[in-house]
């Protein structure tokens, strides 16, 4: 049975640039980064929250590279991407991906999935095998994402953040880990 292709509505002519962040983009990515994570501070421990945030802010973290999705010269969306490593542990041959986010005004429209494409692409040019990502179970639109696009749930990689981070809360911060696999075409 043939399948006809998904409209996500846009049209590949909208379709958003994916291109490496220079440093001058930093301050309207932290604005879109701040604005798209906001949302989440009522369901995140108030002793975790600020240093979740600062972790996603972290765009000099080692290894990484941060992302862009451009529009009409606006910044709509980022990803940062760990080619090299990453602060959680991960099997060889891994990339990870973290800090995904989409102005929040711009949901819906193919801004994630391109920049999710962009860094399944990169990592795999890298001869990356896995590109793997955490996510929080509040994070539903996310998830529903991530699994549409074909990543894999792996519980056994999974993670509490506040922990992570030092800090000792109760409940745990749950972070569901992911993986999709790189090898297949």
């Amino acid at each position: 049975m043939d399948r006809k292709p998904v409209d996500y509505g846009r049209s590949p002519a909208s379709a958003p640039t994916v291109r490496e962040a220079d440093a001058a983009q930093h301050p309207e990515i932290e604005r879109l980064l701040r604005a798209a994570y906001a949302g989440y501070a009522p369901v995140v421990a108030a002793e975790v929250f600020p240093t979740y945030l600062a972790d996603v802010l972290d765009f000099a973290a080692e290894g990484a590279t941060v992302l862009v999705a451009v529009e009409d010269g606006e910044v709509v969306g980022t990803a940062r991407l760990h080619l090299r490593g990453a602060d959680v542990d991960l099997p060889a041959g891994a990339a990870y991906v973290r800090g995904v986010a989409v102005h929040p005004g711009r949901a819906g429209g193919g801004i994630a999935r391109a920049l999710m494409a962009d860094c399944a692409h990169r990592a795999r040019a890298a001869g990356a095998t896995g590109l793997h990502l955490h996510t929080a179970p509040f994070m539903t639109r996310a998830i529903r994402l991530y699994e549409g696009l074909g990543y894999r749930r792996t519980p056994e990689r999974d993670t509490d953040s506040a922990a992570h981070y030092g800090l000792a809360v109760h409940p745990p911060l749950r972070a569901l880990a992911y993986r999709l696999d790189l090898t297949r075409t």
